[in-house]
């Protein structure tokens, strides 16, 4: 694993938490106390379910949209409504700051090994409007995680990474409008993971030499 490759902190579920986690996706009830955001949102994931992470509190439909993506693979240029099957990606989307944010580089991947998929690998990097912010943390504004429905979507095949191996990346697409099933309002100190900033023009200007150069030295200082 690269060394830039981050991982979530342990934290097992315990009985009592994923019922109070059901009863909390099924129903209207509160999370249960102590227990973090982006735990319950990884549950959520595990039990099958889609989530989009967005700065807006009020989406009722989700439209086909085509993203700015600096990936060399096609599938993440592809227009349609994104969905990720892990807490922490779709955390990132939500509680980026638009008004403060230029650009974001971020990644959430697994690599295939001898035994089966790794752990989920984490990066986030923004790029400050203003240049001047060199904490990524407080480049975070609260935000929302949407609860999707998985049915239409499908995922990313896995791919071949160069010099890194075959990879799989938690994100799936559908072509047509999504409704969501729940929202789930989450706030900076809810993310567990350091956050980098970077310049974006450099980072273009090395991601245009070097396709497979993530995160590009830009986004490592």
């Amino acid at each position: 694993m690269r060394p830039w490759m981050l991982e979530a902190p342990p934290l097992p579920v315990s009985p009592d938490a994923e019922a109070a986690f059901r009863a909390a996706l099924e129903g209207p009830a509160p999370l249960p106390a102590g227990w973090p955001r982006w735990q319950f949102l990884q549950w959520v994931a595990a039990q099958g379910f889609l989530l989009h992470g967005s700065s807006r509190p009020d989406l009722t439909l989700f439209e086909p949209r085509t993203p700015h993506d600096l990936s060399p693979d096609d599938f993440s240029r592809r227009a349609g409504v994104f969905a990720a099957s892990d807490g922490l990606w779709a955390m990132m989307y939500a509680l980026r700051d638009r008004s403060r944010v230029a650009r974001m580089l971020n990644m959430a991947l697994q690599v295939r090994g001898a035994d089966g998929w790794s752990s989920m690998r984490y990066f986030l990097s923004l790029a400050p409007r203003e240049g001047t912010v060199t904490d990524g943390a407080a480049l975070l504004t609260p935000g929302t995680v949407y609860v999707l429905p998985p049915e239409g979507f499908g995922q990313m095949p896995p791919y071949d990474w160069p010099g890194l191996g075959t990879v799989r990346e938690p994100q799936w697409l559908h072509a047509g409008p999504v409704r969501p099933l729940l929202s789930v309002p989450v706030i900076p100190a809810d993310f567990p993971l350091p956050v980098g900033t970077h310049d974006p023009a450099r980072t273009d200007a090395l991601a245009a030499a070097d396709p497979w150069g993530f995160p590009w030295p830009a986004a490592r200082e």
